[in-house]
């Protein structure tokens, strides 16, 4: 039979001072001289003893767990390197504050009954629809929550976000294909419910308006971010009367299916079409050819957003932030000038 597991009774024994004393020295508290502290963890260690979560959860009024909420399919998630990346940047930060992350993928859960339940201390929200009521209700009972990427800024949802700069990078991407002389740019966008498909789009918009250029309305595609609708709008683009010179596709997803069927027509990159990505994915640079690229810092989103809600949960700051991460145009060989005539 195996033997019960180690107590603190047992620890304050073999070292000689009192439960409290042990409890202090094993939490970090004041109060405790440091060679008595080193000898109690010396002993508890020796014990293999480890304090039990719910009773730590109980002084410490946190269970040590944030919750991530993904309101997307297991197969899009885990098919999709932006939320292999943000889950990355999300673990690293929240095993070095000592805590777990709960992941909910493409669950009706009320997200707000896992705070209530004493499941989790916070909740991240990656990738949030800008109409999403249940968000609006953690905003309102002032549950600690992080949105990646956020809310516009009118919306009156002052849920603290981190995001990506998407306006600025959109607008430099498409000035650059501007300046190798396309005019016809297609642009492969998300669904129109997401503050990245909304930001992006604006300063594709804004580049033809402040080049004084005609833009054709039809050179837009929603999609809802996979694999298959790059695929089908890519197609409905090069079947266009006047099929764009240059495409520029919003994420890790769209992207492999717009060159999929790119090469399927027999069509070079970038000599009949050039490709422009915007994502996180390391293996664009891998591809034939390798592609430019906005470079999205996505582990460093998920960094931020769990250093924020840790900051939230701990200190009980109140006051929403909202931090924005820099992208980077990396150019590549993907990219040139338009086909002559064209």
């Amino acid at each position: 039979m195996l033997g019960s597991a180690p107590t603190i009774k047992d620890v304050a024994l073999k070292a000689g001072v009192s439960y409290s004393t042990v409890s202090r020295a094993i939490n970090g508290k004041k109060g405790v001289k440091p060679e008595i502290r080193e000898k109690v963890l010396k002993i508890a260690g020796e014990l293999n003893y480890f304090p039990h979560s719910s009773a730590k959860a109980l002084v410490q009024k946190r269970v040590g767990v944030i919750g991530i909420i993904i309101p997307r399919t297991s197969e899009f998630v885990f098919q999709n390197p932006f939320y292999s990346h943000i889950l990355l940047g999300l673990s690293t930060v929240a095993n070095s504050r000592d805590y777990q992350l709960m992941l909910s993928i493409n669950n009706k859960v009320d997200i707000a009954s896992l705070y209530y339940r004493r499941q989790v201390d916070g909740i991240i929200v990656i990738a949030n629809r800008i109409h999403d009521k249940r968000l609006i209700r953690l905003y309102d009972e002032g549950i600690p929550v992080v949105a990646v990427p956020g809310f516009p800024p009118d919306s009156g949802i002052a849920i603290s976000s981190v995001n990506s700069e998407n306006s600025k990078s959109v607008y430099r991407a498409v000035d650059y294909l501007m300046g190798l002389g396309h005019r016809r740019i297609g642009f492969i966008m998300g669904m129109p419910d997401s503050l990245y498909s909304m930001e992006r789009l604006a300063a594709y918009k804004q580049a033809y308006t402040d080049k004084g250029l005609d833009r054709d309305e039809d050179l837009i595609k929603e999609t809802d971010f996979s694999k298959t609708a790059g695929f089908r709008c890519m197609g409905e683009l090069l079947d266009m009367a006047e099929p764009p010179t240059a495409v520029i596709c919003m994420n890790d997803s769209i992207t492999p299916g717009a060159i999929h069927q790119i090469h399927s027509r027999k069509l070079s990159i970038p000599g009949d079409i050039s490709v422009l990505a915007i994502g996180c994915s390391d293996m664009y640079e891998l591809f034939n050819p390798p592609l430019t690229t906005i470079k999205t810092p996505v582990i460093d989103i998920g960094k931020t957003s769990a250093q924020l809600l840790i900051k939230a949960i701990e200190a009980g700051a109140d006051r929403e932030e909202h931090i924005v991460l820099d992208s980077d145009l990396i150019i590549r060989e993907s990219t040139g000038v338009p086909p002559a005539g064209r």
